[in-house]
């Protein structure tokens, strides 16, 4: 029920809706980000702790749609303050809960535990928040969504500008919350909202003091050195006796010293044109990978690095050798993304070495794809070598190993004319157009030939690794069973890669992963439209106006959820890194929100006709987008795209609860169900839907989901 403030220059009407956007943007996009830095967060880690969010604020605003009194509302939003803290450091801390090493990979359990866990405490109070904020209305659903996508707009630039300023999620969580403290004060003076407020402000300052502890924390026994919050990650470096590891959200970039992976990360490569002169290093040069390059007394490197911290932090601690390999006339450091490089250079090279992490994020993944190595393949001499490194196994390749490998294999193998796999622990991809030697004698040879000593790739390692029983029998498990090309719009090898990580534990992760591997894409995406076919054929015989007002809004949130994640791989597999443009291209799609919003409160009534006619656009929308998917637009066009969809999805949301209202007063019921939708979306689209259909396929089940939802709301009974 609406309750009694002093009056403020009309704040109080308006700013709590505009806070409540404001505050669960920013926490959402920091809660994602602690994920990423301390749970290895891949898409599929970053699609449970989405789904898990709108899973959580939709209950809450079911819930709240049921009661007809609310705690105070100055209370929910300090609340909310107040415990944010807590699940940041919950995340850091989670380590010692499920008893991991630090760096150790953490399997889904306890990413899903975890993520529901915190989720409930910061979603589930927001989502009532918005019931909450409707009352206060007195039943303006549609002034409240508007005010709460305006405030979702102006988190982007909030949390990214500070993130730009400080460098820090520490300052950003803090400066957030204090904007939301003193701007609840300014509505709500009274004694217990000014102990609420000094509670939470004892909480952030707290959480100031635990920052860096917690995160010492997290790495016990080994030492943190230094921890870097930059554009890209978190960046931390870590001493374990006498080694130093970069880690990048927990995923280790490289080691110093270890020269055993810095030799054979090159020498293969390089040996097959020890003269080559022009040589391309993307990332891990620092960890003795450039140094190893600089052995060949022809060799000019072009050293491409994403992150200048990196770049800076390996100045400061790598010893005078590494500053010296850094500072080589020899070498030129390029600060840019590999890819965009690439499509934007003229060079050619005689050789690319890759010395990245796996493809267990979508964005690694882009390096992996047969439309990389066709870029590459451009930008080598007749004679060039690509080359890069995975990890494997020196004995038996089980199933999970063998789908992923040959993934990598056959997608490299569809570009080159000759593909060689060097045998061990790590599996050395040589890939070029002319001949490529895994003969021991020869590279020994050549080693020889230029007086190149090296420690791990001594002769009798070599006749060791490169004997040709291994190389016949590792061609043999790359060559056996199914494969998937890994393609920048089917990502399949990121799947198989979480595939092959899950399934290193016990549990029913990798039982489900496994199942969704051998189902094919007519079976994931034709079964779910056809259940679809099913409920509609259902609803549609009940002729409720209630169902033909509702099911809208919950195809809205699914189809919003999907096409945006869509949009965003898209837009980073086309353009380049995407972080630095993920806030610009999501605060475009929330204008469109408060854009669309506005629109259905404005521009004509609430009506099953108007209803049906923003359903058409979702399909004319989706149908366009699905034309575009295949070919290279400019940038703008992936704004204008999220622009519109924001747009219909804003204004769909008007026009459903309206018509919804009429029947039944309960203003949570048509909230949750969009989130609802964009809960069961976000769960299944970026982890197995995109890697195993590919983005086209998605968009076409998603136009035909839209199609038939048109279909249904034109059947309606005519008395609605």
């Amino acid at each position: 029920m609406p309750q009694s403030y002093p009056r403020d220059l009309g704040l109080t009407k308006n700013l709590p809706a505009f806070l409540l956007g404001l505050l669960a943007t920013s926490f959402q996009v920091l809660l994602l980000r602690e994920f990423s830095a301390y749970l290895s967060g891949n898409e599929l880690t970053l699609g449970i702790v989405l789904a898990s969010w709108l899973l959580w604020v939709g209950l809450g605003s079911f819930v709240a749609g049921k009661r007809a009194a609310f705690p105070r509302l100055s209370s929910l939003y300090f609340l909310v303050v107040a415990l944010f803290p807590f699940a940041l450091l919950a995340v850091r801390f989670s380590r010692l809960l499920f008893r991991l090493s630090p760096g150790e990979l953490v399997g889904l359990f306890p990413v899903i535990v975890l993520s529901l866990s915190l989720c409930l405490l910061i979603g589930f109070p927001l989502g009532a928040l918005f019931v909450i904020n409707v009352s206060r209305q007195t039943g303006d659903i549609s002034r409240v969504y508007i005010l709460e996508s305006l405030g979702a707009v102006s988190a982007g630039p909030l949390v990214y500008g500070i993130l730009a300023l400080s460098a820090s999620s520490r300052a950003t969580t803090i400066t957030t919350g204090a904007v939301v403290i003193l701007s609840i004060l300014l509505i709500d003076r009274q004694r217990p909202a000014r102990i609420w407020a000094l509670v939470s402000i004892g909480l952030l300052a707290g959480f100031w003091l635990a920052d860096h502890p917690s995160q010492q924390a997290h790495w016990k026994p080994f030492e943190l050195i230094t921890t870097r919050d930059t554009r890209y990650s978190r960046l931390q470096l870590i001493r374990a006796g006498e080694q130093l590891t970069l880690y990048s959200n927990s995923a280790p970039i490289f080691s110093f010293p270890d020269p055993g992976a810095a030799e054979e990360s090159v020498h293969f490569a390089m040996l097959q044109n020890p003269g080559a002169r022009r040589v391309l290093l993307v990332g891990g040069g620092a960890g003795g990978a450039l140094r190893e390059i600089l052995r060949y007394p022809e060799a000019q490197v072009d050293y491409l690095e994403l992150d200048p911290e990196i770049i800076r932090l390996s100045r400061v601690y790598l010893g005078d050798q590494g500053k010296s390999d850094l500072a080589s006339s020899r070498v030129r450091i390029i600060l840019q993304d590999g890819r965009t490089f690439l499509q934007k250079t003229k060079a050619t090279y005689e050789a690319i070495l890759l010395n990245l992490p796996e493809p267990a994020t979508a964005q690694v993944n882009r390096y992996y794809t047969r439309e990389f190595f066709l870029l590459a393949r451009r930008h080598l001499t007749p004679n060039g070598i690509l080359s890069f490194a995975v990890q494997s196994s020196e004995t038996a390749i089980g199933p999970e190993l063998q789908q992923f490998l040959s993934s990598l294999f056959y997608s490299v193998s569809r570009v080159f004319r000759e593909v060689g796999v060097v045998p061990g622990n790590r599996n050395i991809f040589l890939a070029s157009d002319s001949p490529v030697i895994l003969d021991a004698k020869e590279l020994t040879r050549r080693l020889a030939s230029i007086g190149l000593q090296t420690r791990y790739l001594e002769p009798r390692a070599l006749q060791s690794r490169l004997h040709a029983f291994r190389i016949q029998n590792l061609k043999k498990g790359l060559e056996a069973g199914r494969y998937r090309l890994n393609s920048d719009l089917a990502p399949v090898s990121f799947f198989l890669n979480a595939f092959l990580w899950s399934a290193q534990f016990r549990g029913p992760a990798a039982a489900v992963l496994r199942f969704f591997s051998k189902v094919s894409v007519i079976g994931l995406l034709g079964l779910p439209l056809l259940l679809f076919g099913l409920v509609l054929f259902f609803l549609r015989q009940r002729k409720s106006a209630t169902a033909f007002s509702l099911l809208p809004l919950a195809v809205m949130g699914l189809t919003t959820i999907v096409t945006e994640i869509v949009a965003l791989v898209w837009f980073q597999s086309l353009y380049g890194y995407l972080y630095g443009r993920i806030a610009l291209l999501l605060s475009t799609f929330m204008l469109g929100l408060f854009l669309g919003a506005l629109a259905g409160r404005t521009v004509g009534g609430a009506s099953f006709g108007r209803l049906a006619g923003i359903q058409a656009g979702f399909v004319l929308l989706l149908g366009l987008y699905r034309l575009a998917i295949p070919t290279t637009p400019p940038e703008a066009v992936a704004f204008i795209f999220l622009l519109a969809l924001g747009v219909l999805g804003g204004w769909l949301f008007v026009v459903s609860n309206r018509l919804y209202l009429r029947v039944r007063v309960d203003y949570g019921r048509g909230y949750s169900l969009d989130l609802f939708g964009s809960f069961v979306g976000a769960l299944a689209t970026a982890s197995i839907l995109i890697p195993l259909a590919g983005l086209a396929r998605v968009i076409e089940s998603v136009l035909i989901l839209n199609g038939m939802s048109l279909v249904f709301l034109l059947s309606r009974p005519k008395n609605l």
